[in-house]
């Protein structure tokens, strides 16, 4: 059990059906429109390095100049830590169970 689900399950288990459904998002009930805008946002930025503006005007219409610096600057960072770690052979905590790549076990093995 990776740390995100054992914190939903143990201290907001009322985000559980959206934690599971979160590969789902663009699809999924339990998302709101404005909530799709951020994860596509979050998504394209974070799989391209940019984002196109068909994106960046739907994000736009539902969150503030301020409120889209903040997006930015949560995916930022975490993109920054993740690569950090990358480049630094840190590899998992082991509390995460999706990740059993290749990459991930000699990384573990180092």
């Amino acid at each position: 059990m990776d740390a995100e689900r054992w914190f939903v399950l143990t201290k907001t288990p009322h985000l559980l059906p959206r934690l599971e459904a979160i590969s789902d998002y663009r699809t999924s009930p339990v998302f709101s429109d404005k909530e799709r805008a951020a994860l596509d946002f979050a998504t394209e930025l974070t799989e391209l390095r940019h984002v196109s503006p068909e994106t960046f005007e739907v994000l736009s219409r539902h969150y503030s100049e301020r409120e889209i610096c903040e997006i930015v600057w949560l995916v930022a960072s975490e993109n920054l830590s993740n690569i950090s770690n990358l480049g630094l052979g840190i590899g998992s905590d082991e509390l995460c169970e999706i990740n059993r790549s290749p990459q991930s076990a000699s990384l573990r093995a180092s």
